[in-house]
């Protein structure tokens, strides 16, 4: 069967021709995919193949069979199914400029979504512009968990730059946060409008059934 030593020799179509005997080409798919029995491309995507979350830009490989595929995130946390991965990290950067300081939930254009039954073990609140307003902050997500469970609403001014700001997980199992649908990291605004700052969000999250 030709290998890697094709590319070494110019053959690319030969190369390429082997991955797809395999199975182990290349996939889109818009949302997070779905492992086990019946998952997303089951009966098509063989071990190895790819697959390009086109809602996130987050890539995704194939550690199953084709009939039962186990999407896993590259370089992100392992997929329940099973195997060795690593603590995923999912950052969300509001930033008033962007994303405005209206009473509201605000989802910012630099929130990424967490998948279903992601387990939030902890994170912190990175700010890099302090926050001003008379408004009050809290942290959640869109969907799967409320718009309070990362942070209860805390005073604008709390939000001073270069601190860091705690969540409620806190990498203990008491505090642990698991979702039950896809969401993304979100803040609402309450009492008051924001009229400064910018923080990022970062969480460390496992993934479970």
């Amino acid at each position: 069967m030709p290998g890697n030593e094709q590319f070494g020799r110019g053959n690319v179509w030969a190369s390429l021709k082997s991955v797809f005997n395999l199975d182990a080409g290349w996939y889109v798919f818009a949302g997070t995919p779905i492992s086990g029995a019946a998952g997303t491309y089951f009966g098509k995507a063989g071990l190895g193949a790819k697959l390009l979350d086109s809602t996130t830009g987050v890539w995704y490989v194939n550690l199953g069979t084709r009939t039962v595929p186990s999407w896993n995130p590259l370089g992100g946390a392992v997929l329940a199914i099973g195997g060795l991965g690593a603590v995923g990290n999912a950052k969300m950067t509001y930033d008033f400029t962007v994303d405005g300081g209206a009473v509201s939930s605000i989802i910012p254009a630099n929130s990424p979504t967490l998948p279903d039954n992601a387990i939030i073990i902890g994170g912190t609140v990175d700010v890099t512009v302090a926050c001003v307003g008379a408004g009050s902050i809290s942290l959640g997500t869109s969907a799967g968990s409320s718009n309070v469970s990362l942070k209860a609403a805390t005073a604008a001014a709390t939000y001073a730059i270069d601190t860091q700001q705690p969540i409620i997980p806190v990498f203990t199992a008491a505090t642990y946060l698991k979702l039950t649908a896809a969401g993304r990291l979100n803040l609402t605004i309450t009492v008051g409008t924001i009229t400064a700052g910018r923080f990022d969000v970062n969480v460390a999250y496992l993934m479970g059934n």
